[in-house]
Order: C-alpha cells, then sequence, then structure tokens
C-alpha cells in the first residue's frame, strides 16, 4: 500500500520543479507523479495521473493556474490544489481560492513551509503562507465590518472568527474549510 503523498509539479520555470522535486522526495514523503510547463500540461497530466496534490506557480504560458484550477477542480474533487508563487497579490490570492485551491504559498518561504502546506491541506484544511495570512485576513475583516466590495454581508460569527484568525500570534493558523468555503461564496456572488 502507498503512503507516500503524490504530487503534480507546475512551474514554467525548471530550476523551480526540480527543487520542489529534491525537496519532496527525501525520505518517503511523497512521490511525483509528472510535471508541467504550463496550466494545460496540468490539466492534462491531472487527468492521467490523478494526484493527490498539485503545486502549481500561477503565472505560465498558455493557461495560468487559476484557469487550470478551475477546470481540474470540476474533474477532481479530491485533489488537493496549492499555489506555488512568488505574488502575493491580494486580488491573485483570492482568485485562486476562489478557483478551488487549497493553499497559497509564497516561493520565497517554500522550503521551509512546503511539507507542513501539503500535509495541512491532505488534512483537509487550508493553508494560507504565513508571510500573506495576516495581511489577507485584515483585509477580509475590513471589508466584512465596512461592507465593501462584498455583495453578501458577512455574519456576527464570521466576523468573529477573522478578527480572531487575523489576531493570531503564531506563524500560521489553520483555518476551518467550511470557513473558506463561505468566503468562497461571497467571492462568486
Amino acid at each position: 500500500m502507498e503512503t507516500r503523498i503524490s504530487v503534480l509539479v507546475v512551474d514554467d520555470v525548471p530550476l523551480i520543479r526540480d527543487a520542489v522535486k529534491i525537496l519532496l522526495t527525501r525520505g518517503d514523503y511523497a512521490r511525483i507523479v509528472g510535471e508541467a510547463a504550463t496550466g494545460e500540461e496540468a490539466v492534462r497530466l491531472a487527468d492521467n495521473a490523478n494526484p493527490d496534490v498539485i503545486l502549481m506557480d500561477i503565472d505560465m504560458p498558455i493557461m495560468n493556474s487559476i484557469e487550470a484550477a478551475k477546470i481540474i477542480r470540476k474533474k477532481h474533487k479530491n485533489t488537493k490544489i496549492i499555489m506555488l508563487t512568488s505574488s502575493n497579490n491580494e486580488r491573485f490570492i483570492f482568485h485562486s481560492f476562489a478557483a478551488g485551491a487549497d493553499g497559497y504559498i509564497l516561493k520565497d518561504k517554500f522550503p521551509a513551509t512546503i511539507q507542513a502546506a501539503i500535509t495541512t491541506v491532505c488534512l483537509g484544511s487550508v493553508w494560507l503562507d504565513p508571510g500573506i495570512a495576516r495581511r489577507i485576513l485584515e483585509l477580509v475583516v475590513e471589508n466584512a465590518t465596512t461592507k465593501k466590495g462584498l455583495a453578501i454581508p458577512l455574519t456576527r460569527e464570521e466576523v468573529k472568527t477573522l478578527h480572531e484568525v487575523a489576531s493570531c500570534s503564531v506563524a500560521h493558523c489553520l483555518v476551518d474549510p467550511e470557513f473558506i468555503s463561505n468566503l468562497r461564496r461571497l467571492e462568486q456572488n
């Protein structure tokens, strides 16, 4: 019985793909089931390899990862998708989660966080890079409390939870996937 996590690595930079493969294949943590340089290749390989996790850069040629994530999520409900990117652009982050991403890792920190992120999403939680988590949660709280940009206001319980998460003092906080689903609901309206 295979206990290692199967991973598809998607990045248009071969050096990044190689670094990810080296980090993940040390020991018995993960096995690489494919690699792609475009979102289009990622969709095709996801269909063939049916990986547990897909690590994808956002900005790629032919089809970006946000579009690829939408397609993959429709076909492969159990595959976890983690964006591995240099971009801390809030718009990309929200669009990634709205497209079905389960995690978001910044490339400058990925050697230290990649296994924790993969383990977290495989357990059913959401991973948001510690480098951007507080800022994103502050934006959501600000929008929720002022109702800027939201078609449907958050409930008092949702606002309270956001305040608690935004004030988290550890390097990262695990967030209930149901809560993220509710945020995706707001993004789609």
